[in-house]
């Protein structure tokens, strides 16, 4: 295989997406009645990618995320040289999963190295704690 091809492939790999799972807890009775869901999200960008929530009884929602990021910007002079840098900060995230019959709207924060935690509820009050 030429280097041409090999580069190609490597280049596809890298931007291929990587597909994670999120924990998820019920909070309160209605979502327990529902039963658990599941929640499954793709990187395909930074701080951005596709959601699907799978519910108990088998409807699967569908959602796209993103992280609002923040930053800082620092600057240093000493001697006559000067010095910047731009931090990154993680921050909040917000998006709705709709399905057939079901809409969820989830809320939280995410680190700049992807983790994060929030909570997801459906419009009638079932809420879950979630964490990635």
């Amino acid at each position: 295989m030429g280097s041409l091809k090999l580069l190609a492939i490597a280049a596809l790999v890298l931007l291929a997406g990587c597909t994670d799972t999120a924990d998820t807890f019920p909070l309160n009775d209605a979502a327990k009645q529902l039963g658990p869901i599941q929640v499954s999200y793709e990187r395909t960008g930074v701080g951005q990618g596709p959601v699907v929530i799978t519910m108990a009884d088998g409807e699967v929602l569908k959602g796209h995320y993103r992280v609002a990021f923040g930053g800082d910007e620092a600057f240093g002079f000493s001697g006559g040289q000067t010095a910047s840098a731009l931090v990154i900060t993680g921050g909040p995230v917000q998006f709705v999963a709709t399905g057939p019959k079901t809409q969820i709207l989830c809320r939280g924060s995410s680190s700049t190295m992807g983790h994060g935690s929030g909570e997801c509820q459906t419009y009638d009050g079932a809420l879950w704690a979630v964490s990635w």
